[in-house]
């Protein structure tokens, strides 16, 4: 007999969070790099943004992550 089994809806959910957060992170960098090239504060602006990078990188590698987790 053929069985049909339906995916978990913590994998939607999950997958959109993390790439809602991903998404955000990812214009936040946009913003501060703009910022640090155009401001005095360019040293700060450039920690920022690469903070902002990271959380992008890890926020987008987890929603693949949930999204095969929870399938």
């Amino acid at each position: 007999m053929a069985e049909s089994t339906h995916g978990s809806d913590m994998a939607t959910g999950l997958g959109l969070l993390l790439g809602l957060i991903a998404v955000i992170a990812s214009v936040a960098t946009a913003g501060t790099a703009y910022v640090s090239f155009l401001g005095d504060h360019s040293d700060t602006m450039q920690l920022i943004s690469g903070l902002a990078l990271t959380v992008a990188l890890i926020g987008g590698c987890l929603a693949v992550v949930a999204i095969h987790i929870y399938e």
